[in-house]
C-alpha cells in the first residue's frame, strides 16, 4: 500500500488540526515509505520539530511497523475525506518502479523452509548453511559474532535435525568448527547463505534476507519476523 502526494507546501485538512507531511525515502528491504504522517497534539496545530527530523525515526523503523504506520495514515485520511486523487496522485509509472513484494518463510519442524506458502517451492540449502539461517531468524536480535560459541549447542540441535542420520560426534565437530574464533567456517557459510539467498530470492528483496552487520555489532538478519512463519 502507497500514497504518493504531489509536492507542494503543507496543506490543512478541515481545520481539524492534523497534518500530513510529504517524504520520500527508502528502508532496508525495499519498501519505499512515500508520505510522513505526524498528527497534532496541539490545536494550534504547529509542527514540534523540523520535518527532517523525523526522517531517522522512519529509518529506524522495522517494515513491520512502517507497514501499519502507513496503514493508518490511510485509514485517517478516510476520515478526513481525503484520497489519493483529492491529493494530486501520480500514476506508478511516474513514481518509478514497483517495488518487490517480501516473501514468507515457512519452516516446519524438520527445518524445511518453503516461499511463498506452506506448499511453496523449497529452498534448497546445504545443511550447516541452512543450520546458520535457521539460528538467525530465531534470534532476529542478533548474534555478537565474537560470542557465538554461546548458541554452540542450538546450533547442534537444529543441525541434528537437518541431519538425522550423522553421528552426535560430528555434529559436535562441524558445528564446533562453525562457532570457533579462530576457523574460517562462520564466514565461509555466511558467504555462500547470502549468495545463495540473492539466487533463490526475487531481485530487490534478497538483501533482507541476508546476514547483515558491521564489526564489533551484532549480525542479524533484518527481515520482519512476521514473515517468517514456525510450524
Amino acid at each position: 500500500m502507497s500514497i504518493v502526494l504531489l509536492r507542494e507546501r503543507p496543506r490543512w485538512f478541515g481545520g481539524s488540526g492534523d497534518y500530513a507531511y510529504l517524504y520520500n525515502m527508502t528502508i532496508r528491504g525495499g519498501i519505499e515509505a512515500q508520505l510522513m504522517w505526524r498528527l497534532l497534539s496541539e490545536p494550534i496545530g504547529v509542527l514540534e520539530e523540523p520535518a527532517a527530523d523525523y526522517g531517522g525515526m522512519l529509518e529506524r523503523m522495522e517494515a513491520a511497523e512502517l507497514l501499519a504506520l502507513m496503514e493508518k495514515v490511510q485509514e485517517r485520511l478516510g476520515t478526513l475525506g481525503v484520497s489519493a486523487k483529492t491529493t494530486g496522485a501520480m500514476p506508478a509509472s511516474e513514481t518509478g518502479p514497483e517495488v518487490a513484494e517480501p516473501v514468507e518463510l515457512y519452516i516446519d519442524r524438520q527445518y524445511t523452509i518453503r516461499t511463498g506458502a506452506p506448499d511453496g517451492p523449497l529452498m534448497p540449502l546445504r545443511p550447516l548453511v541452512k543450520a546458520l539461517f535457521i539460528l538467525f531468524l530465531r534470534h532476529p536480535e542478533g548474534i555478537l559474532l565474537k560470542q557465538r560459541d554461546l548458541y554452540r549447542q542450538e546450533l547442534e540441535e537444529i543441525y541434528a535435525v537437518i541431519c538425522p542420520n550423522t553421528s552426535k560426534e560430528d555434529v559436535k565437530a562441524r558445528v564446533g568448527r562453525l562457532v570457533n574464533l579462530q576457523d574460517n567456517s562462520f564466514s565461509e557459510k555466511a558467504s555462500v547463505l547470502n549468495a545463495r539467498l540473492g539466487e533463490l530470492l526475487p531481485a530487490g528483496t534478497a538483501e533482507d534476507y541476508k546476514i547483515q552487520g558491521y564489526n564489533g555489532h551484532p549480525r542479524r538478519i533484518p527481515l520482519s519476523p512476521l514473515l517468517v512463519h514456525w510450524a
